[in-house]
């Protein structure tokens, strides 16, 4: 009779051990859920970082607008001076058109006005009592010129009388730069030989750079 209550004893603990070792077991699997919870927390970082991609992805399908192209220098130019008879009948010269030839290898940006300046045969610039910047054929507006594209501007100018004491040129110098001084020579078309030039200049009035020649000199 003793050895069965002990048996029972020992059965009821045994009992008691497997019982104890699932809740202990059950016990231990709580703090997984801490490990799940990490992972979630884990998986919305990742999340966030999704939602930087995604920027990035917007602000690539809507690039910033490029650069413009530097601004031409004299030395992408090659700059051609063509006289325009003012007066079919008489032949008087008092109209130019600068085209400006870009000779680079590369797109540049023109805007504004060019310089331009008369210079003797010595070399020497001439004076001109008024020189002005004028917006014709229209304002100011800033465009690109590619390799082997020309741009325009228009020289309209007064020539002096024989008993005015003006310089009598024969070249012209321009710059899109700065003062003309400091430009390159330009090439000159439909002058006629330095006596009968007319570049003897006693005002100068000069347009803006354009795209386009129509216009340049209609004004």
């Amino acid at each position: 009779m003793r050895d069965l209550r002990t048996r029972a004893l020992c059965a009821a603990a045994a009992a008691l051990l497997v019982l104890g070792s699932v809740t202990g077991c059950s016990g231990t699997a709580e703090p997984a859920a801490p490990t799940a919870g990490t992972t979630a927390s884990s998986a919305g970082g990742t999340t966030g970082n999704a939602a930087t991609a995604g920027t990035g992805r917007t602000t690539a399908a809507h690039p910033v607008t490029a650069k413009k192209p530097a601004a031409c220098h004299d030395a992408d130019l090659a700059i051609t001076i063509t006289a325009q008879p003012d007066d079919p009948g008489t032949g008087a010269t008092l109209r130019a058109m600068v085209t400006l030839t870009n000779k680079s290898r590369h797109t540049c940006t023109l805007n504004g006005w060019p310089s331009v300046a008369p210079y003797d045969m010595a070399g020497e610039v001439i004076k001109v009592a008024t020189v002005r910047k004028v917006a014709q054929p229209g304002p100011v507006a800033p465009f690109t010129v590619d390799p082997g594209v020309s741009a325009f501007a228009g020289l309209k100018w007064a020539t002096c009388g024989d008993d005015e004491n003006c310089g009598w040129g024969n070249a012209l110098r321009a710059s899109v730069q700065g003062p003309a001084t400091q430009g390159q020579w330009a090439e000159l078309e439909g002058f006629g030989d330095a006596e009968h030039n007319n570049i003897r200049i006693k005002s100068l009035q000069i347009g803006t750079l354009q795209p386009s020649h129509q216009g340049v000199v209609a004004w």
